[in-house]
């Protein structure tokens, strides 16, 4: 197993959703001991939302809650990891 150094700049989780011509990214950073989930049309810097957690669980939970929520209005998740 391969075990891949910490990147600050490389979010946790970046899950990549379409709807017509429109993308957005759902991302998951980490940044010393606080977990910051972010929306933002994807390629861009600007973010629509920002939540700041200190707990990882916190975090991955609202992420996961909104990909659900955007894939069961009719979004089609096209990449993640």
């Amino acid at each position: 197993m391969k075990i891949t150094p910490f990147n600050p700049r490389r979010p946790l989780l970046n899950w990549v959703l379409q709807r017509g011509r429109r993308l957005l990214s759902f991302q998951v950073h980490r940044t010393g001991n606080r977990y910051q989930v972010s929306v933002s049309p994807n390629g861009e810097r600007k973010r629509l939302f920002v939540w700041v957690f200190t707990a990882c669980p916190n975090a991955l939970q609202l992420h996961a809650a909104l990909v659900a929520g955007f894939r069961d209005a009719g979004w089609t998740s096209v990449a993640y990891r």
